[in-house]
């Protein structure tokens, strides 16, 4: 598995439990508690943010291949 699809899958986890703790926060009557899992919901998104950031930089990268086509049309 390459990287890329490797990140891919731990943003998906990573949104899954986002959306956990968010579902948690609402339900949850004890204000410390939902407290807590809101704090739990925004670390999750701003690992998120740095996922699809790392997602795009390496998809926007060229490759060798893309490289050396480049060259070639200069």
């Amino acid at each position: 598995m390459d990287n890329l699809n490797q990140l891919n899958d731990v943003l998906e986890d990573k949104i899954f439990s986002q959306f956990f703790y968010n579902e948690a926060a609402v339900q949850i009557r004890n204000p410390v508690a939902r407290k807590m899992f809101l704090k739990f919901r925004d670390e999750e998104m701003k690992h998120i943010e740095v996922l699809q950031k790392e997602i795009v930089a390496i998809e926007n990268k060229p490759s060798s291949v893309t490289k050396i086509l480049a060259k070639l049309k200069n």
